[in-house]
């Protein structure tokens, strides 16, 4: 451990310690320099005194010598020897034979001279004797160490006293210099200390009698001074403002609806908010220092932060399954940024995490949603087979696609022989039953390319891709074979099913859907007609006749849709006062700029089950254009009505609030028999206490018979035109009028003639007691808006 010497904690200690360790060196020197002088004097000095010592003794005992005076010798030796300056005397004489010596005990030199490397100094001296020119013997002269030693030592201490004279001189006199120089300081000190506790006024003057150097100093101190205390003000102003925004910090950390999360670069949790706590269950304390994918389930995220893998994690939107405490699955959302140190290695991530458990649910559950709407868009809900709008979209795109591709395509059409009968007979659920075997039946077609769909009813349709004609007639009776087979078990026995197919290829009998169908409608037309219960491929001795029938049939397919079809009224008046009772709303089918009457097309309407889709058309429109209060008569024919569909879209009509409390009359038309069931008449029960009223219409030919006068109890009975016309000049169908006017009156309904086309038949109309007519005499079929309305009902334009 280093020794470290304590400083003294002042200034002007520091300073004079300086110093004094300064001059103590100094006068140090100076002294040992005096030393070395001083002893080099003393031992030059013993030098002489010995040289000395021989020159003033070697005369004298070389007399005694030579006169052999060894007494004399003796004694004068021995005075000298008892000099202290001498350690040894030896005489001898010529022949070498000692005359006189004498020894003192040798005396240690003095260690300042061993210092000086001294003490190999020849302390010896000696010289030899003569008489004349011949030699008489030795003088030899040993000084004593003593007189050195004593020498140096008082000089060591004079030098001593001296060393802490000058020692005392120069501290004094320095302490008194520094404490000049460094007085000034001492303002300087108690200004830093003001200014380090911000009490430094800032108008503090340096000493008048202070340096250039402290007066700048002191002027420095005061402008840091104002400095500092606008500084330390603007940093208690940032400490304040940091303070809050560390509290609003900490606030919104902690009320956070998303997971802060910090992680390391091992993947080692570091921070979390509260709101960890409340999504997963898992407490802070728990889940700090452990690994973040210790709380994932699945294998492949957790993967993204095992070690060196959190470096390369994706930044944004990444979805993770978290295990919450108590088992659930938690989703969360993480949005990260890459934390690096700075020497730019990573060194962990700052992540958000959102709660999209339940936006996972709902967009699960909105993908469930469309997907069902989307199947419900394409499908029939009965059948589960696609349906006629989605039929079209890929039956022009499969047509195209083959053209392309040179391949040929072929399109089946099935019509369930018989299913009306069906439906009259053993109901709607057993036609739903039988619906839904023969479309299982197609569904489980094992052919490559085969695509199924509802048309309408119970008319199906099979689209075959890629097969030649021979292909397709074979896979047509298949079809046709499997459809005879299928038996639906019922309460006693058993139905089982017959079916016509109508086949048409593409692009030999069309090369675009409308063609196509058309095609595969005659081949089926054909079929029917030819005892049903069979298949039948479209050839050119079918005739250009059904052709022409299938093509006006396709004309009214897409009357609706493309605004060809037009609701016109005719109006209904009381014979007597010429009043305007009601208007019979009929339907009229817009070629070019001419309109067909419905007599032209409607029974081709029922045969192709058009009329239902036709009916309800032109009611909306009806009762959309003519004013609330007007009367009106609704044609619909009675086969309509053992469609659930069509009876339902009726009742959603006529029972809505826009149209209840309107006068309406229903008008049937029937062109072949029917029995009424209890649910069929159930029905028009409802729609009688609705208010609806009932008409009987062409009583007197076809279908109407007394039978449905009994069962409908009508409100009106429609004479036909056929008697109206020649009721002036044919008595039997005058009498034919007078009777259904009778039965009428029966039943409690109120006659109204077809037909009235002048002066001379309405006459006679009244005179049998007809209550209403209608015909050209009272008006022609027109355009809704060719009427001008008021709320009498009278006519008129």
């Amino acid at each position: 451990m280093a020794f470290k010497i304590p400083l003294p904690h002042t200034l002007h200690m520091r300073i004079m310690l300086a110093i004094a360790a300064l001059q103590f060196i100094v006068v140090g020197l100076f002294s040992v320099y005096m030393i070395v002088q001083l002893v080099g004097n003393e031992v030059t000095n013993r030098q002489v005194l010995g040289h000395k010592i021989i020159i003033l003794t070697a005369p004298a005992v070389e007399r005694m010598v030579i006169e052999q005076d060894k007494s004399g010798l003796v004694a004068y030796l021995n005075r000298l020897y008892s000099d202290s300056a001498l350690s040894d005397i030896k005489v001898k004489d010529a022949q070498g034979k000692v005359m006189f010596s004498r020894e003192k005990p040798p005396v240690a030199l003095h260690p300042v001279a061993g210092w000086l490397n001294l003490s190999n100094l020849d302390a010896q001296v000696s010289t030899a004797l003569r008489d004349g020119d011949h030699y008489a013997g030795l003088l030899n002269i040993v000084l004593s160490n003593y007189e050195i030693n004593n020498n140096i030592s008082i000089l060591l201490h004079n030098v001593l006293y001296l060393f802490l004279i000058l020692l005392a001189i120069d501290l004094l006199a320095s302490e008194l210099l520094v404490k000049y120089l460094v007085s000034p300081l001492g303002s300087l000190t108690l200004m830093a200390q003001d200014l380090s506790r911000g009490t430094l006024d800032g108008v503090t003057k340096p000493s008048a009698r202070a340096s250039v150097e402290v007066k700048h100093l002191t002027n420095a101190f005061v402008d840091s001074a104002k400095i500092m205390r606008k500084q330390i003000h603007e940093l208690e102003q940032t400490r304040s403002q940091l303070a809050q925004n560390e509290l609003r910090l900490r606030n919104l950390v902690n009320n956070m609806q998303e997971v802060l999360l910090e992680l390391d670069k091992g993947g080692r949790i570091q921070f979390l908010n509260p709101i960890w706590e409340t999504l997963t269950g898992y407490t802070t304390a728990f889940s700090l220092t452990k690994p973040f994918s210790f709380f994932l389930v699945q294998e492949s995220q957790q993967q993204y932060f095992e070690q060196g893998n959190l470096a390369h994690i994706a930044l944004n939107d990444l979805q993770l399954e978290l295990r919450a405490e108590n088992g659930a699955s938690v989703w969360l959302q993480m949005n990260t940024t890459l934390q690096f140190d700075n020497a730019g290695e990573f060194s962990g991530s700052i992540s958000t995490l959102v709660d999209i458990t339940e936006n996972l649910r709902l967009q699960k559950l909105q993908q469930e949603h469309e997907q069902n709407l989307y199947k419900l868009a394409i499908t029939d809900p009965l059948t589960g087979v696609y349906n006629r709008r989605y039929f079209d979209e890929i039956l022009d795109k499969l047509i195209e696609s083959s053209l392309r591709n040179q391949q040929q395509m072929a399109l089946l059409v099935i019509d369930i022989d018989g299913f009306k009968f069906i439906n009259d007979t053993y109901g709607h659920p057993v036609g739903d039953a039988v619906l839904k075997a023969l479309s299982s039946t197609l569904h489980s077609l094992d052919y490559a390319g085969v695509e199924v769909a509802r048309l309408a009813g119970d008319e199906f349709a099979v689209i075959l891709q890629d097969v030649t004609e021979e292909q397709a007639n074979n896979i047509a009776n298949e079809i046709h074979n499997r459809i005879g087979k299928i038996v639906i078990d019922m309460a006693v026995g058993q139905l089982r099913i017959q079916s016509s197919m109508g086949v048409a290829l593409a692009p030999k009998h069309g090369k675009t859907p409308q063609s196509l169908i058309s095609a595969a409608d005659v081949a089926l037309y054909h079929a029917k007609k030819s005892g049903r219960n069979r298949v039948d491929t479209l050839s050119k001795d079918m005739g250009e006749a059904i052709m022409d029938i299938f093509s006006r049939g396709f004309e009214l397919r897409n009357a609706v849709s493309a605004g060809m079809l037009t609701p016109f009224i005719q109006p209904i008046v009381e014979l007597k006062t010429g009043e305007v009772f009601a208007y019979e709303v009929l339907t009229r089918l817009k070629r070019n700029e001419e309109y067909i009457a419905a007599d032209v097309f409607v029974l081709m309407a029922e045969d192709l089950g058009l009329i239902r889709e036709m009916d309800l058309f032109i009611i909306k429109q009806a009762l959309k254009q003519v004013p609330k209060h007007t009367h009106l008569f609704l044609n619909i024919s009675l086969c309509s009505f053992y469609n659930p569909e069509f009876s339902h879209d009726l009742r959603n009509i006529l029972l809505s609030p826009d149209v209840l409390g309107r006068n309406i009359t229903i008008e049937f038309t029937e062109r072949q028999t029917t029995s009424f069931t209890e649910s069929f008449m159930q029905y028009f029960n409802e729609l009688r206490d609705a208010g609806c009223k009932l008409a009987l219409d062409d009583f007197g030919v076809g279908y109407s018979s007394y039978g449905y006068m009994r069962q409908l109890r009508p409100d009106f009975v429609k004479i036909d035109g056929s008697f109206v016309q020649q009721v002036t000049t044919n008595q039997e169908d005058a009498k034919i009028v007078e009777q259904i006017i009778e039965l009428s009156k029966i039943f409690g309904a109120l006659s109204v003639a077809e037909h009235v086309e002048n002066e001379e038949t309405c006459q006679r109309l009244i005179q049998l007691g007809v209550k209403y007519g209608q015909g050209y005499y009272f008006g022609r079929p027109k355009a809704i808006p060719e009427y001008v309305f008021d709320e009498d009902l009278r006519l008129k334009a």
